[in-house]
């Protein structure tokens, strides 16, 4: 079957025309309702009406032409995921983008999108045409074979996930759970999507089913040398075990990590290990071991220029001092921070929520009447972010504060929307519940 009628919907609608506008002069809408859907198959001469109309040109290749070609992308798509190297990503899809070939068997299409919308994702970048690709997935049929069908929900999964929606990550990957050992994917496909669902199941806080997930992923990548997968791992799980507060086994597998890290030179990992055990003693309240770990990450942020890995562990810092109430560290920190925003061609828009962030521990360590305002204008921002667990964190301080200066029925009003996050967290809508 061909996918005439997918390019024609797709490329319409990256151009933002109508059916009608497309229709015109042409055919009927609802007859070119059909051809997008693959219900009808139109004459040479309406196809040829309508390209032209879009200002497209298509090759007619030989389907052995396209096989090679999604050979070559397919070997891609293995070393992108395994390997996860953006630069040859990158270059490597503008070799195979550049041919502007248009795929016309309806398998090779689906297959195609299906492994550019990947790699996509892995690169994470917006001048990537990210977007058109996607809707371009969200239209292929229920024509897909079994491994299509598999992928589609592994790219859906990944895609919700990086949105900041997990549950709705969780319901696709768990769509594909079924299709993992019917013998259409090969082990690094199967080590690949246990590692996804692993970090989808740590964010839904389900850390046992993440432990599970991520030792099985493990073990593929420790076999087969892919140290980096292997310290993802590592993470999820160490993250997985300090939420379930088996401390022990938490710095056991970030010291796992930590250790293929330096044998291997890892410096981005090291960097982002020492920000997890400082998190992890932090939580233990052994402050003194966890702005040690968090200076030691900062020591290595230093030298990559990122300023937003950087502006967390500041954060991580200042916290640390806040809770001894060491109100000069704090601000030192602070200032060290807000420096780093204003610096070079960083801007405060840029970086707006660790603005408000730095703001905040500021004020409230200087007991400034400026606090209020302030937090009013964080919660604010978080609220038009999506952000609940900063709204209900920033909630329950400014609360406290207006509480402590008699304001009772402001206060009031900001512990009840702490409360309704709370709720909501929970998944309950009665304080019966609780």
């Amino acid at each position: 079957m061909s996918s005439i009628g997918h390019i024609i919907k797709s490329e319409r609608i990256n151009q933002s025309m109508k059916q009608t506008t497309l229709a015109k002069g042409i055919c009927s809408t609802s007859y070119l309702s059909k051809i997008e859907n693959n219900l009808t198959v139109p004459s040479e001469e309406v196809i040829t009406f309508l390209l032209k109309k879009l200002n497209i040109e298509i090759d007619h290749v030989s389907t052995e032409k396209e096989n090679k070609v999604l050979a070559s992308l397919s070997e891609l798509y293995k070393m992108g995921v395994l390997k996860r190297d953006k630069k040859f990503i990158r270059e490597s899809l503008k070799k195979i983008t550049n041919q502007k070939l248009h795929f016309l068997q309806l398998n090779n299409y689906y297959s195609y999108h299906l492994y550019l919308f990947r790699l996509l994702l892995i690169l994470d970048d917006k001048e990537d045409n990210l977007q058109s690709v996607y809707n371009v997935i969200l239209k292929i049929g229920d024509d897909m074979d079994e491994k299509q069908r598999f992928i589609k929900n592994l790219n859906l999964g990944i895609y919700s996930y990086l949105e900041g929606d997990s549950q709705v990550a969780l319901s696709r990957l768990e769509m594909s759970l079924n299709l993992v050992n019917s013998g259409i994917n090969e082990e690094w496909e199967i080590a690949d999507f246990y590692n996804v669902l692993s970090l989808t199941y740590s964010k839904c806080n389900e850390f046992f089913n993440a432990i599970n997930y991520a030792s099985k992923s493990l073990l593929y990548y420790k076999d087969n040398l892919l140290f980096e997968r292997a310290i993802d791992n590592y993470i999820v799980i160490g993250i997985a075990y300090k939420e379930l507060r088996k401390f022990r086994e938490a710095e056991k597998n970030y010291n796992l990590a930590r250790k293929l890290a330096i044998d291997y030179k890892l410096i981005n990992y090291e960097e982002v290990i020492y920000q997890n055990l400082g998190s992890l003693f932090a939580i233990q309240g052994n402050h003194e071991k966890a702005i040690m770990f968090y200076k030691l990450s900062l020591t290595i942020k230093e030298e990559d220029c990122n300023a937003e890995r950087y502006l967390l562990t500041i954060l991580s810092i200042i916290k640390e001092y806040s809770k001894q109430s060491d109100h000069q560290q704090v601000l030192k920190w602070c200032q060290k921070g807000l420096d780093k925003i204003l610096e070079g061609k960083s801007s405060a828009k840029e970086y707006i929520s660790y603005f408000y962030h730095l703001e905040i521990y500021k004020h409230y360590h200087n007991l400034t009447d400026e606090l209020e305002m302030v937090l009013r204008e964080a919660i604010g921002y978080f609220e038009n972010e999506h952000d609940e667990r900063h709204v209900q964190k920033y909630s329950i301080l400014l609360a406290d504060y207006l509480f402590i200066h008699h304001k009772f029925k402001a206060a009031s009003l900001y512990y009840q929307k702490a409360n309704q996050i709370l709720f909501k967290q929970k998944f309950i809508y009665k304080w019966e519940d609780l």
